[in-house]
This record gives C-alpha cells, sequence and structure tokens, in this order.
C-alpha cells in the first residue's frame, strides 16, 4: 500500500471487491467505491454541519456574545490574500479581516497587537500556510498578544483535506450544500 493511501486510509483491495459486487449492481458502485473512501453522504452532512458551526462562531452567532457587532468587534481574522477576504465575506463573515502576504511577520503582528483584539489565525492548510500559522503563532506568544488558531485546525479537520485554502472554503460550502440539497429533494 502506498504512503498516501495509508494516511487516507483507501484499501484498494475493498475497492476492488466493491467493484466487481458493483458489474452485478452498477448503480450502488459509485456510492459503494465513496463509502469506503469516508465519503458518504451523511459524511458529509456531518461535515457541512461542522463547517457551518466554525462559520457561526466566526460570524458571531454564538452565545457569548449578545449581538453580531459586538462579537465582530472583539476579534479580526487574518488571511494570506485577498481572495480569502472574498470567500469569507461571502460566508457572511462580518469581522475586520487583514491579509498578511508580502508583510514581515514581525511588524505584522505588532501592528495587530496594538488593536487589542484576539487575532484569529486562519491561514491556508497548505505547507506555505501552516508555517505561515506557525510564525504568526511565535510572534503573537512574544508580544503577549492575545490569538486564536483553533478555527482553522477545525476547518482543516472538517474539510478533509479537500480543499486546501480559505479562498475555496466558499465554493465547498456551496458545493455541499446543493448535493446536500439536491440529494434531500431526490429522496422526497
Amino acid at each position: 500500500m502506498r504512503e498516501i493511501d495509508k494516511l487516507h486510509n483507501i484499501n484498494y483491495e475493498n475497492i476492488k471487491n466493491y467493484d466487481e459486487q458493483g458489474k452485478k449492481n452498477s448503480k450502488n458502485s459509485y456510492l459503494n467505491k465513496r463509502q469506503i473512501m469516508g465519503h458518504t453522504l451523511q459524511d458529509r452532512r456531518k461535515a457541512l454541519e461542522k463547517i457551518e458551526s466554525v462559520l457561526n462562531e466566526l460570524i458571531g452567532n454564538n452565545a457569548d456574545f449578545d449581538d453580531e457587532q459586538k462579537a465582530a468587534d472583539s476579534f479580526l481574522i487574518i488571511v494570506e490574500g485577498k481572495r480569502d477576504i472574498v470567500s469569507l465575506r461571502n460566508l457572511g463573515v462580518t469581522a475586520e479581516i487583514i491579509p498578511c502576504a508580502n508583510q514581515p511577520t514581525a511588524e505584522f503582528c505588532e501592528k495587530i497587537a496594538e488593536k487589542k483584539k484576539t487575532a484569529v489565525i486562519l491561514t491556508d492548510w497548505d505547507k506555505k500556510g501552516g508555517i505561515l500559522a506557525s510564525r504568526l503563532e511565535n510572534q503573537f506568544k512574544n508580544l503577549d498578544a492575545p490569538f486564536e488558531k483553533s478555527y482553522r485546525e477545525k476547518l482543516l479537520f472538517y474539510t478533509k483535506r479537500e480543499i486546501k485554502d480559505v479562498e475555496s472554503l466558499y465554493a465547498y460550502v456551496l458545493k455541499l450544500r446543493e448535493l446536500l440539497h439536491f440529494n434531500d429533494d431526490f429522496e422526497k
């Protein structure tokens, strides 16, 4: 078994068996493959619920805040680029969003720390984004500035690495909503 397949828990022997069974019942063959790889509609529904839960926290629709504006004023979000901002805005995030691309990390973090808000680190979940998130985290620790990285970690986990960046998040959520809505209509 290839190393990458181990990471994704793909057992090709099971897929082959399902393919052979699928020849007898071809309409279930694709569904069976997807179930083996952990992408059933139920898994996707749960993932969408979790992603929307994280987004609602970023929007401010949680019990910790009296209103949306208070929530949006209590933190700011750090992303890598302008397309990330567009994606989050399209998802309804109203908090201040600041891109950190092409800026020295130390100077950028000092400017953010002066704002006296919690910095939510929401860099992409590729290698470059991980390195940048670590640098930002270390810099905020050195400055004793409040920061939050759990949103990035949650989104990374819930998207199951199907997307690699914040700019794809809007399209991914729309795709999941459409897929699940279509399936709900189909089952009626």
